[in-house]
C-alpha cells in the first residue's frame, strides 16, 4: 500500500501511469480553482449559478486537500538517514513546496471554519496557483539562475537606480519653474522611472529645450540599460541549461553497463557527445532501409527488433543502429519501443570520433555488430571502420 501511494504522487521523466492521471487532474483542479478565485471577485458573475459554483469549488479544494495529506503521509515513509517519520514530514511542510500546499488549502478550511473575511480566500485561491511550480522546472531554473547571477543584477540595479536619482534630479532643475509635474524630486522620478523602463506613460513631460534634450538622453539610456538584466538572466539561463543537461547526461552514460570501465574523463567526453531522447510506447525508432544516421544506448526500457534473422527484445545497457553505421549501408531491421525508453543517441559523425579513441569499446561494438549480421545473412562490406588495431 505505501509503494501504491508513493507512485500515486511519484514525479520524474516516466511516472507510473496511476502519477500520470492524477498529476494531470491535480493541474486542471489547480487551474479551474484558481480561475474561481479570480471570477469571484467580480460582483454577481454567478448569478443564479452561485450556490453551484460554491459546491464545486468545495469539491475542488477537498481533492487538493486529498492530495496535501497524501504528501504529507508519504514524506514519512521514506526519511533521510538519521530522521524519524515525524521529522521527515516536517521537512516537508517547511519545504518550499510544502508551503506552497499548505497555502492552497488549510487557509480556506481555516477560514471556513472561522466564517473569516473571503479577502483571505481570494488572496489564498489565487496564490494556490504556485502549486504548479513543483511540475515547472523552468520556474526552478529561473530560480537557480537568479541564485547565481545576483552580484551582477544587483549591480546593475544599483546603476539604475543611479540613473533614476540623477536624471529625475536634473530634470527637477530644469523644469521645476514651468512645470507642475516637476515641482520636486519626487515628482520627477514618477517620470524618470516610466521613461528609463521606455513605458513613456506621457502624463508628465519635459517642456523646456533643455529638459526636451535631457528628456531625450534618458530615454535612450534606458534602451541601454534594461537590455543589461535581460541579457544577464539570458546568459545565466542558457548556461545552466547546458550544465543541467550535462549532468543529466553524465549520470545516464554511467548507468549504461556498456560504459562501465570507462574512468570520469572519459565519461565526460562522451557526455558531450551523446544526446538524451525519450520514446513512447509503442514508437517506432527506425525502419529497415531507412538511412543509418545514428546509433542508440538503451538506459531504461525495452525495444523490439524485427530483422531479416528473427525478432529479439533488447533492454537496459544494450544498444542499436550501429550496423548501419558500421557497414555505412541502410538499416537492416525495425526497432520500436515497447515500453517507455529512455536513450542515449550518438551521431554518425561522433561514432567514428568515439570509437577512434577507445579500441576496447571498439571491439565490443564490432562483435555485436559481427553477431547481429549473421543473424541477418549480411555479408561485410568491408568498407566500414578500420580494423581494431592490436595492443
Amino acid at each position: 500500500m505505501r509503494a501504491w501511494l508513493q507512485g500515486l504522487i511519484a514525479e520524474g521523466p516516466f511516472p507510473p501511469r496511476r502519477a500520470v492521471f492524477f498529476r494531470s487532474a491535480l493541474v486542471v483542479c489547480i487551474v479551474v480553482s484558481t480561475a474561481i478565485a479570480i471570477l469571484d471577485t467580480s460582483e454577481g458573475i454567478w448569478g443564479q449559478h452561485e450556490e453551484l459554483a460554491r459546491d464545486f469549488s468545495a469539491l475542488l479544494l477537498l481533492v487538493l486537500t486529498a492530495d496535501y495529506g497524501l504528501r504529507l503521509l508519504t514524506a514519512g515513509f521514506s526519511p533521510q538517514e538519521g530522521e524519524t517519520a515525524l521529522k521527515a514530514r516536517l521537512r516537508y511542510t517547511l519545504s518550499l513546496y510544502g508551503i506552497f500546499d499548505f497555502m492552497a488549502v488549510v487557509p480556506f478550511l481555516v477560514g471556513e471554519a472561522f466564517d473569516l473575511p473571503r479577502d483571505g480566500a481570494t488572496i489564498f485561491g489565487i496564490l494556490r496557483f504556485l502549486k504548479l511550480a513543483r511540475y515547472s522546472p523552468a520556474l526552478e531554473t529561473l530560480g537557480v539562475v537568479v541564485l547565481n547571477e545576483l552580484r551582477p543584477l544587483l549591480a546593475s540595479l544599483f546603476i539604475m537606480l543611479l540613473m533614476a536619482i540623477a536624471s529625475s534630479t536634473l530634470l527637477y532643475f530644469a523644469e521645476r519653474s514651468v512645470n507642475p509635474g516637476f515641482k520636486s524630486v519626487s515628482d520627477a522620478m514618477w517620470w524618470s522611472i516610466v521613461t528609463l523602463s521606455t513605458l513613456g506613460y506621457g502624463d508628465v513631460v519635459p517642456t523646456t529645450v533643455l529638459g526636451k534634450l535631457l528628456g531625450s538622453v534618458v530615454a535612450v539610456l534606458g534602451l541601454c540599460m534594461f537590455a543589461l538584466p535581460a541579457s544577464i538572466l539570458a546568459s545565466g539561463f542558457s548556461e545552466e541549461m547546458r550544465r543541467q543537461n550535462f549532468v543529466s547526461t553524465w549520470h545516464l552514460v554511467a548507468k549504461v553497463p556498456f560504459f562501465a570501465r570507462l574512468q570520469a574523463n572519459q565519461i565526460a567526453e562522451i557526455a558531450s557527445l551523446l544526446k538524451l531522447s525519450r520514446a513512447i510506447k509503442g514508437e517506432v525508432l527506425m525502419r529497415e532501409g531507412d538511412t543509418g544516421e545514428c546509433m542508440y544506448f538503451i538506459v531504461s526500457g525495452q525495444v523490439e527488433v524485427k530483422g531479416k534473422g528473427g525478432t529479439f527484445v533488447l533492454k537496459n545497457g544494450d544498444f542499436f543502429g550501429e550496423i548501419a553505421l558500421i557497414e555505412r549501408c541502410p538499416r537492416t531491421a525495425t526497432v520500436k519501443a515497447i515500453s517507455r525508453c529512455q536513450l542515449l543517441v550518438l551521431d554518425a559523425r561522433d561514432f567514428h570520433k568515439f570509437v577512434a579513441h577507445d579500441h576496447a569499446l571498439l571491439e565490443v561494438i564490432w562483435e555485436t555488430a559481427r553477431s547481429r549480421m549473421a543473424m541477418d545473412n549480411i555479408q561485410p562490406s568491408g568498407g566500414g571502420l578500420p580494423p581494431v588495431p592490436k595492443a
